[in-house]
């Protein structure tokens, strides 16, 4: 095999082609780079979002519940401790109930609406470090460390606000006063001060009091339902998990927040899926493109093949040549298209995400995707353009020159 010349030969057909030809089959395979990465960006993109939400709204990234048949955590010197460990970067500790919620505007027993609902308790200053609900307020504000009769709620309860649940939702506003019958008996009514809407329905379903309001209704003190955390080196969830049972909580249920999303978790995989279903398709099309272009060209070139055989032209260099050809197509389509997604379209989705019911969606543009997508578009280039050119140089000389 002449490498050279199979060079030689490739690099005098791309030069003397048509330019238009030419372009076209670059710009054919820089789009068929673009679509492969943009597609799996946008759905690992949509994965991101979710766990985002997930993380930022729900769960942070530990959640201790009590250990089974159990309805606090009432190892209180243990949870003081966790705050010590280093790279934990908060610490948020809530009681939770599910109360009868009641809101009659008219204050006359008619056209009462009901519903229930999570509620749960907050520290304020400690629930900022590991949850961001206090940046999705839609209407009034957040609560405060004394607020002892107002409350906030999630739109999906207050109604309004493009929420997927009305039909269900109270329909009330900030400053409207809410009944609530808590599962001890207890009952009080408070105003609602905010409405908040953080794109995540279980958390929109959710309503909000202080701590210390919280404490006082059940008549308990420095325990809790649940405590979340936040680390530092995300990922890195079960060294956490390791130092947090060392400090004594060794029945309490610890776990990740991706071990809690359920059907949010079967979601994302099912993204992942259409994701690499998409770019197998889109490598394949890409491979066919190039078969196409080859095929074309050997067909065109059946007489210069036979002539080249007749001087004494191996067939695996002319098969060389036209893989060379088609290597190129894939390469500068690589080249371009990598360009433009990574200085163009990732740039304007950062400043432009998508506005998803499950939260903004950017490109998440990984290395992985990224390697995968060039391995891929090379391989469909070698393998669309070795079959055409196999088939010429196959031919005998006779075939080639005259058929």
């Amino acid at each position: 095999m002449n490498i050279k010349t199979a060079f030689f030969l490739a690099f005098i057909s791309l030069k003397r082609g048509n330019k238009g030809t030419l372009a076209m089959t670059i710009l054919i395979m820089t789009l068929a780079y673009v679509n492969i990465v943009f597609i799996s960006s946008v759905f690992g993109g949509i994965v991101d979002a979710i766990n985002t939400q997930s993380i930022d709204n729900q769960y942070s990234h530990i959640v201790i519940e009590p250990e089974i048949d159990e309805k606090y955590i009432t190892n209180t010197r243990a949870i003081d401790s966790i705050k010590t460990i280093p790279g934990i970067v908060g610490v948020s500790a809530h009681y939770i109930d599910n109360p009868l919620i009641k809101y009659d505007e008219r204050k006359d027993n008619k056209d009462v609406k009901t519903g229930n609902w999570v509620l749960k308790s907050i520290d304020v200053s400690d629930e900022k470090t590991v949850l961001k609900i206090h940046e999705a307020m839609l209407e009034g504000s957040y609560l405060e460390e004394n607020d002892r009769d107002q409350i906030i709620i999630g739109k999906e309860i207050a109604g309004g606000y493009g929420g997927s649940l009305d039909h269900l939702s109270l329909n009330v506003s900030t400053g409207d006063e809410i009944d609530i019958s808590f599962r001890n008996g207890i009952k009080r009514t408070y105003t609602v001060k905010g409405i908040f809407g953080t794109k995540s329905t279980p958390v929109d379903q959710m309503v909000f009091i202080t701590k210390k309001e919280m404490e006082s209704v059940l008549n308990v003190r420095n325990i809790a339902s649940e405590i979340l955390i936040k680390i530092e080196d995300v990922g890195n969830e079960d060294y956490y998990i390791n130092e947090i049972r060392h400090l004594g909580l060794v029945h309490e249920d610890i776990q990740k927040w991706s071990d809690l999303m359920g059907f949010t978790s079967s979601a994302s995989m099912s993204f992942a899926m259409i994701s690499i279903i998409l770019g197998v398709i889109g490598t394949i099309v890409a491979g066919v493109t190039i078969f196409i272009i080859i095929f074309v060209s050997v067909v065109n070139k059946r007489r210069q093949i036979g002539i080249l055989k007749a001087i004494g032209m191996r067939d695996n260099t002319i098969i060389l040549y036209f893989v060379i050809q088609a290597l190129f197509y894939g390469i500068v389509g690589v080249v371009l298209g990598a360009s433009f997604i990574l200085f163009i379209l990732r740039p304007f989705f950062i400043s432009n995400p998508l506005d998803f019911p499950i939260g903004w969606v950017s490109l998440k543009v990984t290395f992985d995707i990224i390697r995968i997508s060039n391995i891929s578009l090379i391989v469909a280039a070698l393998i669309g353009g070795f079959f055409p050119a196999y088939r010429g140089a196959r031919e005998s000389i006779l075939k080639s020159i005259w058929g």
